[in-house]
């Protein structure tokens, strides 16, 4: 087995009572894992694992290279060393899992599963990781992230569930998807506001996907308390709606989120 090998570790069918499914799941292992026994590990759970990676499976063929931007950071002593988690999504599913409510999308009713998703998340794979992996417990210890729909989602479970997650990565998110249930969301989930560091994030080349985006952003800060510095809110110049825009600034949220004080 090979050093890189090792440190991916995949799990061909993770099955779900919750989702009544199966899906793939690649488990990052830090470097100084097996060197040491005593050590635990913050834990980044990931949507649509297909792209996170090495883009052989991703969408458009380009993958984040979560992967490598982490090793990096950590070699110049700017973040924490963490175990990412990437959660495969089920593509003709995709939508529905990480919509929290029904909608229309290109005329086609839309069911959201997002609550059972999130029971998955919460209730099957994140204690299979905790039981299987060293990990540190604790929602300052337990990050989300995702983009676009997977942005959404992150949103979602991150504010509903901040005593699990307390660490939330919503890059480019789907606000439009049910804007007034998001701002419901962000009135009734005040914890997650005053507790969790939150990195937010929107391209200003992504046309109409980022409807909402101002009105769910402000909401949220109008609540925060900005000495606290743990919110970030950023549009990005220039940036459009991509695995390479997202690859080219996932350093940012994992440097919010897990970096060195």
């Amino acid at each position: 087995m090979n050093h890189m090998e090792e440190r991916m570790i995949k799990i061909q069918e993770f099955p779900s009572r919750s989702l009544n499914n199966t899906r793939e799941i690649n488990i990052y292992i830090p470097s100084s894992y097996y060197g040491s026994t005593e050590e635990s590990y913050p834990v980044l759970y990931m949507h649509d694992g297909q792209n996170i990676f090495d883009g052989e499976r991703a969408y458009a063929g380009v993958g984040w290279s979560v992967h490598e931007v982490l090793d990096e950071l950590v070699e110049r002593g700017m973040i924490r060393e963490l175990i990412i988690v990437g959660i495969d999504n089920m593509q003709k599913d995709r939508l529905s899992e990480y919509a929290h409510t029904n909608s229309r999308f290109k005329r086609e009713r839309i069911k959201g599963k997002g609550k059972l998703y999130e029971r998955f998340l919460i209730e099957e794979l994140k204690p299979f990781i905790d039981s299987n992996f060293r990990t540190l417990s604790g929602p300052e210890n337990a990050g989300l992230m995702g983009s676009s729909m997977g942005g959404l989602v992150t949103f979602n479970i991150g504010f509903r569930n901040p005593h699990v997650f307390g660490r939330l990565g919503i890059i480019s998110p789907s606000f439009w998807w049910g804007t007034r249930a998001n701002l419901k969301t962000v009135d009734m989930n005040q914890d997650a506001i005053i507790n969790s560091r939150i990195w937010i994030d929107m391209g200003t080349k992504e046309g109409g996907l980022d409807r909402s985006f101002d009105s769910v952003v402000e909401r949220i800060l109008s609540k925060c308390d900005g000495s606290k510095e743990n919110i970030e809110a950023h549009w990005i110049m220039g940036a459009g709606h991509t695995e390479l825009d997202w690859q080219r600034r996932v350093h940012w949220p994992l440097i919010h989120l897990f970096g060195l004080e």
